[in-house]
């Protein structure tokens, strides 16, 4: 292609280039530059036609056109301004600004356009620094600088790129702008940078112009503040000239701005510390470093201005934050300190050659806390330093009289005199110093500390409250003011201010060793309020400070008990002991805490320790006596009457010792606690209701006196009545009635007088405390006593006593009685239920029940009941009660067979637990048990074969009885139990005294003659009550044929037995014994006949487990008789078989294998198992009871069977049998023969 044509072509892709023929022009352009690639026209071209089809194609396209260019390829430049990416748009804006100068301010524009974007903002800014170093142009100059300075601001970039004078001239071009968004920007950068320069002139100047401008904006607020802070103690910028308004405008205004500025709250406090409101200024300061803590300008004004408040202690660790520079102000508060190092420290400060007066002040005063007087002696004191540390109080008064050097009005000798008046107790002339010193400088917590305590001497508490809040408002570490302080809300009841009070003391205190005290304190606080959690923490805080402090521990051990930690504050006292041993109170403290626990016994045992060092130590003695008594109640409570009253003795041993020492006796305690103990031994069996006391007590004579119980009344009435002449309350009232009630009660002598007197004390007690339901209750109780009843009396007072204490069980029950005895039985059913309701274990409430139940005829319910009361505690009359309705049971056969009564006697063990409930009510009342309730004994111990107790039981019931029918129903059961006991002479006695004689003590003497071997005299018996009976009652007379039959067997022989025994058998309904003793006559003289039909007349009876074993045992005697041994094995065996659960029948068995087979060595084994078979089954039998003699002879046998074929076994089946039965003689020779 030809020039020409090349040209012509081009014109036309201009041309289609114009009419937005994109498309043509491009495929022209590919023409020309497949002709010519380096056609720099054809590029250039090529990218104008894509500038509005594909921007990257026509970037592309541009660049070839810039590569091929022949000249400076300015229009391929812009072009390619307007198509490439950002990221490189700045290289070419560079490049056009130098080749299109007429275009420069728009280039300048869009490059700064670039520079709003983050990452392109760095690259631009190097553009225009380099642009303004190489330009010389001023108005150019201007405008690449307020560029410079908005790409400056708008990206937050580092003044440090260029030198500080082009950023200062950059943000000064950006600031004469005031329509720019980084005009204020710029302007708060500037600002900063004059501080940096320190032009602090310049940087007010221009704070004030821009607070103008912008005065709700904080910014320049704060530089100002910030730079007057700094700068406070100098003028040098603080012409009128410099601020437009006070610095107080600025600071308040930035406060409004922003109420937490450290810069506003510095200068306001600035303000205050110049006009001495020293406390407000140390609000803000403290304030301020919360918000800024390195703000150190506010902690060295922190510092001056504790240390004009005398805050020292606060003041200290400022000073030491602040530095060496401040080493003398450190120092001179570490001389206010009592520790003995900071002191020390002090002096170390202070240690400089040219001391100012308040250095030498301070090390004078180190030295007198240190008792350093030869180093104090040799400073180069004035008079004020001399009076103060080296004379006494009435030397330094008159010396300081008498100087005429020193203004007698200035503040440190109007200080000074105040304290040493107050020191020499002239509390007049300390006030009167003391007002004109605080008057000169009001600001000063050391006057007002003074001033509290002159007037606490002075008995002014509400000024001295008054000064010590001042004084610790002024200076919250002063530990002393707040102790004081302490004190006075404590004594004017102002517990609330007393806890705020330790409690913001304490977040003050960073010393340990200074807080210790207030910690504990706050702990008695804590105490005093109840609230013992925060008291114990409080003291274990401040035990943690001073281990070795006991009074820290003794109060953590109190705590611990007030609390019921007892356990705890016992292992406290014994910590405590540790560090101390002979610690009194720790001692007498654990042993009281163990008496608390009720560990009586321990805690008498340290109450010995201690009252065994310090004999006369009277807590001691009343703790140990408390501990006598609590255990002699226990004890009595248990019923083991011996020991409780040792203790009682041992009580009373330890109180007389008080009353040796005629200033006891104005203390209520000791006359108190020995009538307590004097009530409570009175209280004890008729045996045990004694003491031995000093006859000084009873104003006896004699050295020892032995009280009985009505002597033991009337002295603790006595001594009740002496300990309230000392001082009346309700309770020593309460119990002198109740002693009262209490001698009519045990005593009844003089009832309607001594009544009479329980009813004064107990109104007295009433109108001591009205609110009190037991005062209510006891003056009840005393109207309802049968000598002095006033029921309409006793309802009413019962009634207060409810009002008083809806859930008080005692007066349900006692109201429940009363309505009883009204015969109200509804209301005392409801009386007795509320009183369940309060308690169901009260066993009183269920004793009503059971009462009403009786009055009702209700007797499975009175007897459910009564046991149920059994389940409680021991009462009488439960006890009595149970074993009544047990006994009324147990008497009446067929009431025995009725589902209720068989259940409670077979599977509850009623006669059991009866038996244990009446033992125990005899045990209590010794003599004055009840011939009934000795009755109820007898009968059953008899029931359990005790006969020895019964026997006992039935005698002193008998000497107890009235002459009548009870009498003589306990002589005859007397007569039985002695006849069980193989004892007939006794027997015959017993029967002999039945004064209206019944068949049965008429048969029990027969009995008796018999087994006493006065056969004749039996048998006349018999014979008188056999004609009696004849043709009435035939079985009687049946039984006393047979008992007659034995008698004339044992001295007429055989033929009259056989008579009498027909005439028996003949009789309509024969016992079963008539026969056996027949078939048992018929074996022994071998009469085979007889014993034939009388063995098939026990036919009838050989499936009747009651008489099974009987007539086993005379069939196979029978066999034996007529030589066969194996026919009576055999029949033994069958019947055993038939009859496996028969104890009885095995036991017959396992004896005939021993007495016919016993030579045999394979019957030993089975022999024995048999027996302890026999054992086994009569224990497991509830219907049928076994006692130990029948198991001692059971296992005799099964020894005996097994001695051959395992003596070690058979040993042991001896021994066995000796521990159940000693008695035993057998069980012993068989134990001799196995050895």
């Amino acid at each position: 292609m030809s020039t020409k044509e090349q040209k012509t072509l081009l014109k036309e892709i201009r041309e289609l280039i114009k009419n937005d023929k994109y498309r043509d022009a491009i495929s022209k352009c590919e023409v020309i530059l497949q002709y010519e690639p380096s056609n720099y026209m054809g590029h250039l071209l090529m990218g104008a036609a894509y500038q509005n089809v594909d921007k990257q194609e026509a970037a592309n396209y541009l660049r070839k056109a810039i590569q091929y260019s022949p000249t400076t390829p300015t229009i391929a430049l812009q072009g390619l301004a307007n198509c490439v990416p950002t990221d490189e748009l700045p290289k070419i804006l560079e490049q056009l600004i130098d080749l299109v100068p007429e275009k420069q301010s728009d280039y300048f524009e869009k490059l700064y356009s670039v520079s709003t974007k983050p990452r392109m903002a760095l690259e631009c800014f190097e553009i225009f620094t380099e642009k303004l170093e190489k330009n010389n142009n001023e108005a150019l100059r201007g405008v690449l600088l307020k560029y410079l300075g908005r790409i400056w601001v708008e990206n937050d970039l580092s003044s440090a790129l260029l030198n500080e004078n082009l950023y200062k001239s950059a943000l000064e071009a950006v600031m004469l702008d005031a329509t720019l968004q980084t005009y204020l920007p710029a302007y708060k950068r500037y600002l900063k940078l004059l501080f940096k320069r320190n032009e602090l002139t310049a940087c007010l100047n221009h704070a004030c112009k821009l607070v103008d401008f912008y005065p709700e904006d904080i910014y320049a607020y704060e530089w100002i503040c910030k730079i007057y802070c700094e700068n406070y103690e100098n003028n040098q910028f603080m012409a009128a000239d410099n601020l437009t308004y006070p610095i107080d405008f600025y600071g308040s205004k930035l406060l409004s701005l922003n109420e937490n500025s450290y810069l506003g709250l510095v200068v306001k406090a600035v303000g205050l510390y110049n006009t001495q409101q020293y406390v407000a200024s140390r609000e803000l300061l403290y304030h301020a470093l919360k918000e800024e803590p390195n703000c150190m300008v506010a902690v060295k004004l922190l510092a001056y201005t504790e240390t004009h408040l005398d805050a020292y202690g606060l003041a200290e660790d400022l000073w030491r934050r602040l530095g060496e520079e401040f080493r003398e102000e450190y120092g001179l508060c570490l001389s206010q300190t009592q520790e003995e190092h900071k002191l020390q420290e002090a002096l170390d400060l202070l240690r400089t050659e040219n001391l100012s007066m308040n250095a030498l002040q301070a090390t004078a005063r180190c030295y007198y806390k240190l008792g350093d007087l030869n180093n104090l002696k040799t400073l180069p004191m004035d008079d004020l330093i001399k009076a103060e540390f080296l004379l006494t109080p009435n030397q330094a008064i008159d010396y300081l009289k008498v100087l005429t050097t020193i203004d007698l009005e200035s503040f440190s000798l109007l200080l000074l005199m105040g304290k040493l008046y107050y020191k020499i107790a002239n509390y007049s002339q300390a006030l009167n110093n003391m007002l004109k010193a605080t008057r000169s400088r009001p600001y000063r917590s050391e006057c007002f500390f003074y001033l509290g305590k002159i007037y606490f001497a002075l008995k002014d508490t509400v000024r001295s409250r008054k000064c010590f809040e001042k004084c610790i408002n002024l200076n919250p570490l002063n530990d002393l003011a707040v102790d004081n302080l302490s004190g006075i809300y404590q004594q004017i009841g102002e517990e609330d201010l007393n806890v705020a009070l330790l409690t913001n003391t304490l977040k003050y205190l960073n010393n340990p060793q200074r807080a210790k005290h207030l910690r504990y304190k706050l702990g008695l606080h804590y105490l005093n309020v109840n609230n013992f959690d925060e008291a114990i923490q409080s003291f274990r805080t401040a035990i943690k400070q001073d281990v070795s402090c006991m009074i820290y521990w003794e109060s953590l051990g109190d705590a611990y008990a007030e609390r019921g930690s007892y356990n705890s504050a016992i292992r406290v006292f014994q910590k405590i002991l540790e560090m101390e041993p002979y610690n009194l109170y720790a001692q007498l403290q654990m042993a009281l805490m163990k008496m608390t626990i009720r560990m009586y016994s321990e805690s008498i045992e340290s109450f010995d320790r201690l009252l065994k060092d310090n004999n006369d130590y009277l807590p001691a003695l009343k703790g140990a006596a408390e501990a006598h008594l609590g255990l002699a109640n226990t004890l009595k409570s248990e019923y083991r009457y011996g020991r409780a009253k040792h203790h009682l003795q041992m009580a009373v041993n330890l109180l007389q010792r008080g009353f040796l020492n005629t200033e006891n006796l104005n203390m209520i305690w000791i006359w108190r606690l020995t009538a307590n103990a004097f009530v409570l031994t009175a209280q004890m069996p008729e045996s045990m209701a004694n003491l031995d006391v000093n006859g000084l007590l009873t104003k006896s004579e004699s050295e020892i006196v032995f009280l009985t119980r009505k002597d033991l009344f009337k002295l603790a009435a006595r001594f009740y009545t002496c300990a309230l002449t000392i001082r009346q309350n309700t309770y020593l009232w309460y119990e002198l009635a109740l002693c009262y009630y209490y001698m009519v009660d045990y005593i009844n002598e003089e009832p309607k007088n001594r009544l009479e007197m329980a009813t004064k004390a107990c109104q007295m007690a009433i109108k001591e405390q009205s609110n009190r339901w037991q005062n209510w209750n006891l003056l009840g109780v005393i109207n309802m006593h049968q000598d002095n009843e006033n029921f309409p009396m006793a309802q009413h007072c019962l009634i207060q006593a409810l009002k008083l204490d809806r859930k008080s069980y005692t007066t349900w029950t006692n109201l429940g009685v009363l309505y009883l005895k009204l015969r109200e039985i509804k209301l005392a059913n409801q009386a007795f239920q509320r009183a369940q309701q309060s308690s169901p274990i009260y066993p009183n409430a269920w004793i009503g029940q059971a009462m009403i139940a009786e009055t009702i005829n209700e007797e499975e319910e009175a007897l459910d009941l009564f046991r149920h009361c059994q389940q409680f505690e021991f009462h009488s009359e439960s006890a009595l009660g149970y074993a009544h309705w047990v006994c009324n049971i147990l008497c009446d056969p067929d009431i025995c067979q009725l589902p209720h009564y068989k259940h409670a006697i077979n599977n509850m063990y009623a006669d059991v637990m009866a038996l244990d409930a009446i033992n125990w009510y005899v045990i209590k009342e010794e003599k004055e048990a009840s011939a009934s309730a000795l009755s109820f004994q007898g009968f059953l111990n008899e029931r359990q074969k005790l006969y020895r107790p019964a026997s006992k039981a039935y005698s002193e019931a008998a000497t107890k009885a009235a002459i009548g029918m009870e009498r003589d129903l306990i002589f005859t059961n007397l007569g039985y139990v002695h006849l069980k006991l193989n004892e007939p002479i006794e027997a015959i006695n017993s029967f002999n005294k039945v004064s209206q004689a019944s068949f049965k003590p008429i048969i029990g003497l027969a009995l008796a003659y018999f087994k006493a071997g006065q056969h004749q005299e039996a048998y006349s018996v018999y014979n008188s009550v056999l004609k009696s009976v004849v043709g009435l009652e035939d079985d009687k007379a049946a039984r006393i044929l047979v008992a007659m039959a034995s008698m004339v067997y044992a001295f007429q022989g055989e033929a009259d037995t056989k008579t009498i025994l027909y005439q028996c058998i003949l009789l309509k309904d024969s016992p079963v014994q008539a026969l056996y003793s027949a078939c048992a006559l018929g074996i022994l003289h071998q009469d085979t006949q007889l014993t034939e039909t009388i063995l098939n007349e026990l036919r009838k009876y050989e499936n009747s487990f009651e008489h099974v074993a009987h007539v086993a045992y005379l069939r196979a005697q029978y066999y034996l008789s007529i030589l066969k041994p194996r026919n009576a094995l055999k029949s033994l065996m069958t019947r055993v078989h038939i009859f496996p659960q028969c104890a009885a029948l095995r036991k017959v068995l396992a004896n005939f294998l021993l007495d016919n087979y016993g030579h045999k060595r394979q019957y030993d084994i089975a022999t024995s198992q048999i027996a302890l078979s026999t054992i086994a089954l009569a224990h497991g039998s509830k219907t049928n009871k076994n006692d130990c003699i029948e198991d001692s002879q059971t296992l005799l046998i099964a020894s005996r069977a097994s001695q051959r074929v395992d003596k070690q076994k058979s040993l042991k089946l001896i021994q066995r049998a000796i521990h159940l039965f000693p008695n035993n003689p057998n069980a012993w020779n068989s134990l001799l023969e196995v050895h």
